[in-house]
């Protein structure tokens, strides 16, 4: 392969990569715990948008256990997107979309 053929494909993979971010920055995961009570939800990037409590939550009077619900939630949902985007760039790029996934 030629040094000119490897510079077009590093550029389109390059293009590829970028298209993968933006989609990933409008898709969303949801992360839960306590089977439900809380909910968090986070863009592809894993930035979180958002959290639900189920009004049962916060009746259970436990301050301590419902940080601990939203934390685990959290941390589900920044979880899945950070599945998303493997999925994602792996599906895009092969092998070194999977490399850039876990980079990013």
């Amino acid at each position: 392969m030629n040094l000119q053929k490897i510079m077009k494909e590093a550029q389109k993979a390059q293009r590829k990569a970028a298209e993968v971010q933006e989609r990933l920055g409008q898709m969303t995961v949801v992360g839960s715990a306590g089977g439900g009570l809380v909910e968090a939800t986070a863009n592809g990037h894993g930035q979180i948008l958002g959290v639900k409590l189920k009004p049962e939550a916060v009746g259970q009077g436990d301050l301590e256990a419902l940080e601990d619900l939203i934390l685990a939630a959290v941390q589900d949902a920044q979880k899945k997107a950070h599945e998303l985007s493997e999925k994602e760039m792996s599906r895009e790029l092969g092998g070194i979309g999977s490399l850039l996934g876990k980079m990013l």
